[in-house]
């Protein structure tokens, strides 16, 4: 399933390529029965050592970390965002304060995603195409890439 999956996010990213669509509609005997999008994980701040943040904002804005000196889930949150640049000496934010234990994540790959559509009962009828044998045909004038078995 693994290597499927990995083919048809190549046809997809391919797809995108060529004719610039990021999502597709999959239809069913002209019934509209899912989605499918390539999405892109986005990259950004950060933390990669908990420990220095909160030993950090301990002295500047204790509200912020727990007594057993972990960043509080929210308050992660809030420094993540407050972040405008990140530097080898940690991360900036907006007020000019340099946090530690901040790195920059890369980007992720590019993965697909399927969304059944709820009003035509997406799922059960591609289920009931698959048990007649009868998708490839349907799904070939959606536009969706499809690969070879």
């Amino acid at each position: 399933m693994k290597a499927e999956k990995a083919d048809h996010l190549d046809a997809l990213e391919t797809s995108a390529e060529d004719s610039g669509a990021k999502s597709w509609t999959v239809t069913l005997g002209g019934e509209k029965v899912a989605s499918v999008t390539l999405a892109q994980r986005a990259g950004g701040p950060k933390i990669a050592d908990e420990q220095a943040l909160a030993e950090h904002l301990e002295d500047s804005h204790p509200e912020m970390v727990e007594t057993v000196k972990r960043v509080k889930p929210w308050a992660s949150k809030d420094v993540l965002a407050s972040i405008v640049e990140v530097t080898d000496d940690g991360a900036v934010t907006k007020d000019g304060e340099i946090l530690p234990g901040i790195v920059e994540a890369p980007a992720g790959a590019p993965y697909q995603s399927l969304r059944w559509d709820a009003k035509s009962e997406g799922r059960d009828v591609v289920a009931d195409a698959i048990r007649s044998g009868e998708p490839r045909d349907l799904l070939a004038d959606t536009g969706l890439p499809l690969i070879e078995p």
